[in-house]
This record gives C-alpha cells, sequence and structure tokens, in this order.
C-alpha cells in the first residue's frame, strides 16, 4: 500500500509539474510549429505526371509449335523466334528504362539537362521554371557551380542519371501485368511531357531493335538459304523466314510497340509535394515533446 501511494503521489507531481510548465510547452509547440511553418512554405511545390499502361503481346499462334520444332536451327542461327520472346520482352524494356545508358540519352536527346539539374522551383501560375543562379547562369548560359573533383562545373553522366531516378519512378504489378510510368517534377506541364517522351522513346528503342534483328535474321536466313539443296531444311527456313517477316511487319505497323496507353497522363492540378498541413503538425508536436521530454528530465533530477 505504501508503494502504491508512492508511485501515486509520484504520478501526480509528475502531472502537477507539467501542468505547471504548461506554458512553456504550447510556447515551444507553438515555436517548432512557426518553424515548421518557414520550412514549409520554402518548399517548391511538386506535380506527378502518371500514364498507365499495358505491355502488347504478340500473337502467337503456331508459332509455339514452330518455336519448338525449329528451336535448334534458329538457335545456331543466333534468331529469335516469337514465344522467346514474349514474357520477358517487357522486363528487358522496363530494366532499359532504369539503366543509366538510356537516361543519359534521353536526357541529352531532350536537352532536359538544365531544367533537370539547376531548375529549383516553378512560378505559381505560369509554372515557369525558376533556376538556381548558383548552379546556372540564365544569362551567359553556364554552368557556375563550384563542386570539388572528380565532379566538374558540368553535371556528370552519373549525376544527371542520379537526379533523373529522384524524379522519374517505373513501377510493374506482375499480377494484373500492368507497367505505369510518372514523372515529378515543378512544373506539372513539364512532368506530362517528360513522361509522354519516356514512353515514346521506350517504345521506339524497343522497335527498332526488333527491326534491326528481323532484317538481319532475314537476310542471314535468305544467304544460308541459297547454299541449302534439303527440301525438308529448305522448308524450315522459310518459315523462319516467315516468322522473322511478321516481325519485321508488326515492328513497322505499330508505333506503341511495348508499351500500350491504358491511361494517359494528364497535366495535375493539385501539388504531390509538400504536405504542408503535416509538416506543420508534425513540427508542433515535436516541439510539445521535446519540451515534455525536458521537463521531465529536470524534474526526475531534482527529485531523486
Amino acid at each position: 500500500m505504501l508503494t502504491t501511494t508512492s508511485d501515486e503521489i509520484s504520478l501526480a507531481q509528475v502531472w502537477a509539474e507539467l501542468f505547471r510548465r504548461k506554458i512553456l510547452i504550447i510556447v515551444s509547440g507553438f515555436v517548432c510549429a512557426a518553424v515548421a511553418v518557414a520550412i514549409a512554405l520554402s518548399l517548391p511545390n511538386m506535380y506527378t505526371a502518371k500514364v498507365l499502361t499495358v505491355p502488347k503481346t504478340d500473337d502467337q499462334g503456331a508459332l509455339g509449335g514452330l518455336a519448338s520444332s525449329l528451336g535448334g536451327i534458329a538457335g545456331m542461327a543466333g534468331i529469335k523466334l516469337g514465344k522467346s520472346r514474349g514474357p520477358d520482352k517487357t522486363l528487358i524494356a522496363i530494366e532499359i528504362l532504369k539503366s543509366q545508358r538510356f537516361i543519359n540519352q534521353f536526357v541529352e536527346k531532350h536537352n532536359l539537362v538544365v531544367p533537370l539539374m539547376a531548375a529549383k522551383a516553378s512560378t505559381p501560375n505560369t509554372f515557369e521554371l525558376i533556376y538556381d543562379e548558383d548552379i546556372y547562369n540564365t544569362v551567359t548560359k553556364k554552368w557556375v557551380r563550384e563542386v570539388k573533383p572528380p565532379k566538374t562545373v558540368e553535371p556528370t553522366p552519373r549525376e544527371i542519371y542520379d537526379r533523373f531516378l529522384e524524379v522519374f519512378e517505373v513501377n510493374f504489378d506482375p499480377k494484373d501485368g500492368f507497367v505505369d510510368l510518372s514523372i515529378e517534377f515543378y512544373s506539372p506541364d513539364i512532368a506530362v511531357e517528360w513522361v509522354g517522351l519516356i514512353l515514346e522513346d521506350i517504345n521506339e528503342e524497343m522497335r527498332q531493335d526488333d527491326i534491326s534483328e528481323a532484317q538481319a535474321s532475314i537476310n542471314y536466313l535468305n544467304e544460308t538459304l541459297s547454299k541449302v539443296n534439303n527440301t525438308s531444311i529448305q522448308a524450315s527456313f522459310y518459315q523462319l523466314i516467315e516468322d522473322q517477316t511478321n516481325i519485321l511487319m508488326l515492328a513497322n505497323s505499330r508505333k506503341e510497340y511495348i508499351f500500350k496507353t491504358i491511361s494517359p497522363a494528364i497535366v495535375p492540378e493539385k501539388k504531390s509535394k509538400p504536405n504542408r498541413i503535416l509538416i506543420v503538425l508534425a513540427g508542433g508536436i515535436i516541439g510539445g515533446f521535446l519540451s515534455v521530454c525536458w521537463i521531465l528530465i529536470r524534474f526526475f533530477n531534482r527529485t531523486l
């Protein structure tokens, strides 16, 4: 009973001490909330544009049987039959999308280095990019940032790649098969433009790769066919040529070659970041919590 009474008295003393210092707790919460307001207002608005796609799969038909019956010949010739190109094509495209080679080429092709590396915000109404003059001089059109070696004044390919991965995201849902690409940037218009361009470029790259491979295979088969006298082998080669011709036809006729757009990107009307209300609330709670901890530490140091 004495222990219980002592505990109750101690708990009452703690509550009494906190109540006595309530002004400090409230003021600390307000001060930290005010700091959080300043931080939240200093953060630029970010807008996310997203496009939902579904991978295109070729109609295999009888190519499955062709793949098994002619697999040996095709393998020796270094030729991909339709069936062998199927499921993994999506994963290949996704890995290419995330590769440094593709991203660096994409940024260079569309002249995105300056907005990607030097922009720090956008204007409220027109969403024109605002550049950091300590990084890039918009008057002289020169990079002026101060960096330490091995970095250079101009952003390196690795820096460009790392920065692009901060604004770009690709997600694949293996259950439903959908692939979504998203860009988060200071300007909603630019976010939509970039995500559209990257979808267009990956489709074009995969399309051109298949065109080149199919054409090279057809050329090889035609050249080899002229040296073959066995009629059954000739028939097999004709089937292989037909398969590669089908690939060539599909590649030349489809603009959305690997990813078909289900839901195109639209200009976002609302920012995706920052959540200023959450930042302010978190600041106030943290301020109050820290003040309570400080009060309790001082209280126990006095009483123990």
